[in-house]
């Protein structure tokens, strides 16, 4: 029934309130944090109404904002909620219609398993009026698929590089792409892209004015900068598109890259962990190698695991190991231990072959 309470539902209804209103009932720090994504300038101390006013001006003075901040997953989202009556819901779901209250897509009220209030959904018709058909049109959507594709490339690049200076992911990015782009068209796609936020931030070196993207997963970004320094003649790790968008569909965890596999098996099998729990505990010991753990310090956190048997223990230490040889490393720029030492070890071996020239005539 319509009037009924169901968690997985939500009734949508249209609503004919002002944009500003839904806008200005966010946080002021996430809407001054918006405008300055969109390279806007203002002044402190404002009513918030004013900066959701500059909000809403700068996505109807340029449509691009709309097409280049909100990810596919969110605009698929709110078309599915402009035509149609009720739609399914989830977590995941609930986390998407945040960012489109930010921008005064819909506003929405939770329901009450207590009283049997329903999930309800409203949509303001003045932003439907403004975006629908910029949104359905042919030409938005291959914007759209566009984006979609540039977002996972460099999610993919993220999750191997860690920390690298937004200029060198601007060449790597538009290397893989085969495109170029003005690089304030990059800057700005990185910095307004709503799926970026949550994934790291941008840090500016100070003495310099290098600007930097450092993931979440970078526990001490100082410390890597100085493993990335130590390591200047080194080339970023060259990826493949495919690579790419895979490690960025499976959140990071690329269980091609040997010893994940392994682990997970492990953990699954053998402990009898359930799934999610396993993933997150494989994730952890991925993260913890990528940020240049030593193997004692892994061997130490392996310790405190509840293992049934000393053969189950030898199992899970093997797969630890592989993964300390093969997950790439930030301090590597992307390459895996074993990469690395192969290529230190061949340009020891180069130097020694330059020590010797050959005397022609010679016996």
């Amino acid at each position: 029934m319509k009037d009924k309470y169901n968690p997985d539902i939500a009734w949508v209804y249209s609503s004919d309130l002002e944009p500003t209103v839904i806008i200005g009932k966010n946080p002021l720090e996430s809407l001054k944090s918006v405008i300055r994504r969109m390279n806007v300038e203002y002044t402190d101390g404002l009513p918030k109404e004013v900066y959701a006013s500059i909000l809403k001006e700068q996505l109807y003075e340029d449509n691009k904002w709309i097409l280049q901040m909100l990810p596919k997953e969110m605009i698929d989202l709110l078309m599915e909620i402009w035509e149609n009556n009720q739609i399914e819901m989830n977590q995941e779901r609930w986390d998407l219609i945040q960012y489109l209250k930010l921008f005064g897509l819909v506003t929405y009220r939770r329901g009450n398993p207590m009283t049997d209030e329903p999930n309800e959904l409203y949509y303001l018709e003045e932003m439907k009026d403004a975006f629908y058909f910029l949104l359905k049109s042919k030409k938005s959507r291959a914007i759209i698929k566009e984006y979609d594709e540039w977002e996972h490339l460099l999610s993919g690049l993220l999750y191997y590089y860690g920390l690298i200076e937004l200029r060198v992911l601007y060449e790597r990015f538009t290397q893989i792409i085969k495109k170029v782009i003005p690089y304030d068209t990059f800057l700005s796609y990185i910095k307004s892209r709503c799926s970026f936020w949550g994934m790291g931030m941008i840090l500016q070196d100070v003495n310099n004015d290098t600007e930097y993207f450092q993931h979440v997963n970078v526990d001490n970004p100082e410390l890597i900068l100085l493993y990335i320094r130590e390591h200047s003649d080194l080339p970023y790790k060259t990826l493949k598109k495919e690579d790419l968008i895979y490690t960025s569909a499976s959140g990071g965890l690329d269980n091609r890259w040997k010893g994940v596999g392994e682990l997970g098996k492990v953990f699954l099998d053998e402990m009898k962990m359930d799934y999610y729990h396993a993933t997150v505990m494989v994730k952890m010991i991925v993260i913890l190698i990528q940020n240049s753990c030593e193997w004692k310090e892994l061997q130490g956190k392996l310790a405190n695991l509840p293992f049934q048997s000393e053969s189950i223990k030898e199992e899970a230490v093997q797969a630890v190991q592989s993964l300390y040889d093969n997950v790439p490393i930030y301090e590597y720029k992307g390459f895996s231990r074993k990469e690395f030492n192969k290529m230190f070890h061949q340009k020891q071996l180069k130097k020694k072959k330059e020590m010797f020239t050959i005397i022609e005539g010679g016996k």
